[in-house]
């Protein structure tokens, strides 16, 4: 990824817990002037209109929320964010579950020292930074997910889109129905359809956000 001097530096935001080792992130980020880093705290002062296009490298050791929450708050409050996680050394089918919840790649920390500065270009490019084989499994994954989702969208009524829209919203079958003007066996009727039709096992597939039946969600 070139850079000329008319081009804004890319930013670059380091979550994670441990102050020493942020610390030795941004000395890291400092030996190429096309970066510029900072801290969440430092985030949080940037105005709204100008927090997009940065890519926030966490260290999920020691992350005090679940990885899964830390990405959609700062998916939400970013836009066109990227997410570069570092953590101990994961199996293949643990990274694939890292791009299910949005990640864009992944460094061990043992590596971080040799690749960090070039996964942050990669990802900010709009890649993946993974092995092959991993990229592989995600994007059979997704396929299967592709696949299985159109079948169900295919069968599903009006009625069961409406309701299973508000159980992703977490709302209570009380609250649909007082919603829809229904009662409330007539959503217990529909979701055990939905629950049949989308080939989830309860009504915590339908809402989990780490569920690869969700990943169009995540990736948003």
């Amino acid at each position: 990824m070139s850079c000329t001097a008319s081009q804004a530096p890319l930013r670059v935001c380091f979550v994670g817990q441990n102050c020493l080792a942020q610390a030795y992130l941004r000395q890291l980020s400092s030996t190429d002037r096309r970066l510029r880093a900072f801290s969440v705290s430092e985030y949080a002062r940037l105005s709204p209109a100008i927090r997009k296009n940065i890519v926030f490298v966490i260290d999920q050791c020691g992350l005090e929320i679940p990885l899964c929450e830390c990405l959609r708050q700062l998916r939400e409050d970013c836009l066109n964010a990227k997410f570069l996680v570092m953590d101990h050394e994961k199996s293949r089918e643990e990274i694939v579950r890292l791009l299910f919840m949005g990640a864009h790649g992944y460094v061990p920390h043992a590596d971080v020292s040799g690749t960090l500065v070039r996964a942050i270009f990669f990802v900010a490019a709009g890649h993946f930074w993974v092995t092959p084989e991993v990229l592989h499994d995600f994007l059979s994954e997704v396929g299967s997910v592709l696949r299985k989702d159109a079948r169900a969208r295919q069968t599903t009524t009006r009625r069961e889109d409406e309701i299973l829209e508000l159980v992703r919203r977490r709302l209570s079958n009380r609250e649909i129905a007082d919603l829809l003007q229904i009662r409330v066996s007539t959503v217990k009727f529909h979701l055990s359809n939905i629950l049949s039709k989308l080939h989830a096992r309860n009504r915590h597939d339908l809402t989990d956000t780490t569920s690869p039946k969700l990943w169009k969600m995540q990736l948003q």
